[in-house]
């Protein structure tokens, strides 16, 4: 568990008043698991805003017409839980814990309690949206193309949530099944898009994870896909000499 944690130990989602952030801090408490906030599997926000401190957590909702699955991955320094501030307005996600995770929980009733007395709480909570909606908005996009580009772009989704180690590429941490859920494709075909990319020489299957070996060349994957509201590329620029 996270303790003693400070405001300077938060990556807050934009520029908020030192007053403000004393405010926030004093309302949160920390809970380990997404299952902790007391939401139902389908509604695991219900209760507020989260911030992860530590772990990764794969979302899974629809798209509106139901016809197919969109998948989201969230882990350090990620907020969520925006969307439920509107009551007309209940996001359905299903989650899984792909690492453990530790979080700090913001109550809805004592952040609407809050606003009422400082309204730069609307600030905190647009640009949590506005963040979550590029993340989420962009995973949609992917939906409409190939199995190969869809799990790529999980992958690097994925990596980019992994610590870093000097400038080795760590190993990504998850298991077929749960990439299937993340990516909204069967697991058959989740195992046979990843033994192609291990054939090519750019990723080392291994249980339980793997290990990408060549990421310019699993990253140049994404060259046909329209990543102008997120490009995972972006944050793991460090690791393309590798």
């Amino acid at each position: 568990m996270v303790k003693n944690i400070t405001i300077d130990d938060i990556a807050w989602p934009c520029e908020l008043s030192l007053t403000l952030k004393k405010s926030l801090l004093s309302i949160a408490s920390f809970k380990d698991g997404i299952t902790s906030l007391g939401g139902s599997p389908k509604h695991p926000f219900s209760s507020g805003i989260c911030y992860l401190f530590e772990g990764i957590v794969i979302l899974s909702t629809s798209t509106l017409d139901t016809s197919a699955t969109v998948g989201g991955v969230i882990g350090p320094q990620d907020w969520i839980g925006a969307g439920v501030m509107d009551e007309s307005y209940r996001p359905i996600y299903t989650s899984e814990e792909v690492v453990p995770v530790v979080l700090m929980a913001f109550p809805k009733k004592l952040l609407l309690k809050l606003a009422e007395q400082d309204s730069e709480v609307f600030k905190f909570l647009f640009y949590i949206a506005q963040k979550s909606l590029k993340k989420w908005t962009q995973a949609a996009a992917t939906v409409i193309h190939d199995k190969e580009m869809r799990i790529v772009f999980s992958l690097l989704e994925l990596l980019v949530l992994h610590p870093k180690k000097d400038d080795e590429i760590p190993p990504i941490k998850i298991s077929q099944q749960q990439l299937a859920f993340l990516s909204g494709i069967s697991r058959p075909r989740v195992n046979e898009v990843l033994k192609a990319l291990e054939i090519a020489e750019e990723i080392e299957i291994t249980r339980g994870s793997l290990r990408i070996i060549n990421l310019p060349k699993l990253a140049a994957r994404l060259n046909n896909l329209n990543v102008s509201l997120r490009d995972p590329r972006q944050f793991i620029s460090e690791y393309q000499s590798c």
